[in-house]
């Protein structure tokens, strides 16, 4: 949100342009958050288990591992940003803008992975405030970087007074967040990595968090494709559409913020009962997460809706955009309460070891029936931005479904890492 708005004070089609181009961005890191998290979920079973050697052990592997991924990751995303941005169908100003943003950001995305990957082991030991913590400093030097960069202040090149200032602050904001959750983990942790640990993880852990992990990443990194198509179709139907879409985006975003935490947090704890083969407890624990991220979903996406038009000026005055952001505001309020929903159940079902499933059948169901319930709204009855946002409703709608179905018939007690 900070980087979007920071650009739409230069221009609101750098910002359309960069906004368009985060679901790209996103699929990276929850690829990237996926196996962290899968990992973070073994490791709380041995933690629930009374295995704390093992849980070591598995954080020695993903710090390793991500550190790896994202270093892969970010070489992919400086040689194919031309080819996104083709495919994404942007051009002129905002195609130029992405092309910028992703160049620069690229060097840093290791550090976004050891962030995430750091976050998840720190969340698996309960100390979550240096989480919140480490984001407030995240926040504070990428909006403190972004001023003086766009300002021009210090004597600050005139290059950086634009898209690559925002980018660089995005970089180093995560830098520095990544260093200070190092420091907790080495220090309130009191965690060693060891070359011997990382041997052992390969050879003894690594399987397991495969199994978990791959499929984990499946079907987050599936949603983030589908939305890149949904964004692509946004992008053609005109510069207000996806200016509306980016901006309303955003602000959406806000309703998701509880039910993702809540997620987070019942996924560490349904791990640590699996360990501890407490399932009642673990069945119990999920579905007050449930009850409890859905109706914060739906209280959060009304209240923005309702101050939709107050809150989308932040970007713009522009009458269009804001009659259109309103109304797709309007349409997460039906989205949101089964987003929450997906999360939580999802992340429960990962927790305990079943990731299969939900990767399996939600890739399924988000290229048949999310896709061809998206094309039918925008297309078939023509509904244009608003069928495009229902349709993402319509998918997230049938994908919870179908995962309670399966957490309920309880298949996912026998999936654990401790036998």
């Amino acid at each position: 949100m900070l980087d979007s708005w920071f650009l739409s004070r230069r221009s609101v089609e750098a910002a359309a342009g960069v906004g368009a181009l985060m679901p790209v961005i996103g699929t990276l890191f929850m690829a990237i958050h996926a196996f962290a998290q899968a990992g973070a979920s073994i490791a709380s079973q041995f933690l629930g288990g009374d295995r704390p050697r093992h849980a070591q052990v598995t954080q020695t592997l993903i710090i390793t591992g991500s550190a790896i991924l994202g270093l892969a990751m970010g070489v992919m995303l400086w040689f194919a940003t031309p080819l996104i941005v083709s495919l994404m169908g942007l051009s002129g100003e905002p195609a130029e803008a992405a092309i910028k943003f992703l160049h620069t950001i690229s060097p840093a995305i290791v550090f976004r992975s050891l962030q995430g990957t750091l976050t998840s082991i720190i969340a698996t030991h309960g100390h979550t405030i240096w989480n919140l913590f480490s984001n407030i400093v995240m926040l504070v030097v990428n909006c403190s970087l972004n001023f003086i960069f766009l300002e021009g202040y210090f004597g600050v090149p005139e290059f950086m007074q634009g898209v690559y200032g925002v980018a660089i602050a995005t970089g180093l904001s995560w830098i520095v967040a990544t260093i200070m959750l190092w420091i907790v983990v080495v220090y309130t942790l009191e965690h060693r990595t060891k070359i011997n640990d990382i041997k052992k993880g390969y050879y003894i852990l690594l399987p397991d968090w495969l199994r978990i992990g791959v499929p984990a990443a499946i079907e987050p990194v599936s949603f983030q494709l589908f939305q890149v198509f949904v964004i692509a179709l946004f992008v053609r139907l005109g510069d207000v559409t996806i200016a509306a879409r980016v901006f309303a985006g955003a602000f959406a975003m806000c309703a998701v913020i509880l039910s993702v935490g809540l997620g987070s947090g019942s996924q560490i704890l349904v791990a640590h009962l699996v360990g501890n083969k407490e399932f009642d407890k673990a069945n119990k624990r999920m579905h007050q997460s449930l009850i409890w991220s859905s109706s914060s979903a739906l209280v959060v996406a009304v209240a923005v809706a309702l101050s939709g038009q107050f809150l989308l000026r932040f970007y713009t005055d522009d009458p269009d955009i804001l009659r259109l952001g309103c109304i797709l505001l309007w349409c997460d309020v039906v989205l949101q309460p089964f987003k929450a929903s997906n999360i939580v159940i999802t992340n429960a079902l990962r927790a305990s070891g079943d990731s299969a499933f939900p990767a399996v059948y939600g890739t399924i169901s988000m290229w048949t029936l999310g896709l061809g319930t998206t094309l039918f709204l925008c297309y078939g009855i023509e509904l244009g931005a608003i069928g495009l946002w229902l349709g993402m409703a319509s998918d997230e709608f049938y994908r919870s479904i179908a995962n309670y179905i399966r957490w309920h018939r309880g298949k996912w007690k026998s999936k654990g890492v401790i036998k």
